[in-house]
């Protein structure tokens, strides 16, 4: 390399530099990190993205398929179950059974095996820990499951996720909240899907009825704060495009990066595909945020594709060989 291409390297840099630092500056605090995350692996919904039933699973849906691990396996056979009983009062005998202890609080994220056996003994998880694990006591008692999540603030990391269960007696999707130990009905006691508890907030809230899994395990006061929490979230639902959580864990690099750190991991499944899309709900209350939100996913793809071709550039510039004059005499 020869001094004259010191000004091109040194702009580049600089380029550089300065689109990292704003990236960087999108992505703190923690919060504002999550709904990067949540830009890139975002897909806008249309109503009949979240109406279907188990049998006609979306084809990019990714749904488990592998046989759960022993440790899953055996917790599912400690529990007092009857083949004939229906599939929600199944659920609802794991969710006490996990509840059925001292919670500390504080996040897990680690593989599926791993945070059931530190909700076991530790008592700790957060909301994303309990629906992760919810999805594989599901699988493993051959339920159809999906998981929600919804935003305080711009779908960013302030918000809660929840699971929900197809029960074949009632014919319908089941809205449950394992974290904080409930689940909806309406005036006739009929358990209500995520749709329908939607639908409820917004055009006769006093007609829900919350139904506690554990009353000591409830995650609110009384019932009208959880009803005001979820007024509060729902308008920014999405529904995570995936249930295949024991498939995710046994990627060879998952298994890699995520014992390096979660953010590794999330950063290799993103650039493996693998990462869990989230579909959003066509709520009409969230339309700007959600512009907000492809505007962002816009502007880090733009960064990524511009720093790899600047990155490239410099390598090329300052690795190559000066060009020697032929000498004549």
């Amino acid at each position: 390399m020869t001094k004259k291409y010191y000004p091109q390297l040194g702009v580049i840099a600089l380029i550089i530099t300065v689109s990292c630092a704003y990236l960087i500056s999108l992505a703190t605090p923690i919060e504002n990190a999550t709904r990067v995350r949540n830009a890139l692996v975002h897909q806008p919904g249309q109503l009949g993205d979240f109406t279907w039933g188990p049998s006609s699973f979306p084809d990019d849906f990714r749904v488990e398929v592998q046989t759960p691990p022993q440790y899953f396996q055996q917790f599912v056979n400690s529990l007092p179950i009857n083949p004939d009983m229906p599939e929600m009062d199944k659920f609802l005998l794991a969710a006490e059974a996990i509840l059925d202890r001292e919670r500390h609080g504080g996040p897990i994220q680690s593989n599926t095996v791993d945070t059931l056996k530190k909700m076991q003994t530790e008592g700790i998880g957060w909301c994303s820990d309990y629906t992760q694990v919810f999805n594989g006591i599901a699988h493993a008692l051959n339920i159809p499951v999906r998981e929600w999540g919804m935003s305080f603030n711009f779908y960013n990391g302030n918000g809660h996720a929840f699971n929900e269960i197809y029960d074949s007696k009632l014919g319908k999707w089941i809205f449950i909240d394992t974290f904080n130990a409930f689940y909806v009905t309406d005036q006739n006691n009929e358990p209500l899907s995520v749709l329908e508890f939607h639908q409820f907030l917004n055009s006769s809230p006093d007609q829900l009825i919350i139904q506690k899994i554990d009353k000591d395990r409830f995650g609110f006061k009384d019932a009208a704060t959880a009803i005001d929490y979820y007024q509060r979230g729902m308008p920014q639902l999405f529904m995570i495009w995936a249930n295949d959580v024991f498939s995710y864990d046994a990627h060879p690099l998952i298994q890699l990066t995520g014992s390096l750190s979660r953010m590794a991991e999330q950063i290799t499944g993103i650039l493996l595909g693998i990462n869990q899309e989230i579909r959003l709900y066509p709520d009409p209350s969230s339309t700007q945020q959600q512009k907000e939100l492809l505007s962002l996913k816009q502007q880090v793809i733009f960064i990524i594709v511009l720093n790899t071709v600047l990155g490239i550039l410099f390598l090329l510039l300052l690795f190559r060989k000066p060009k020697h004059r032929n000498s004549h005499g």
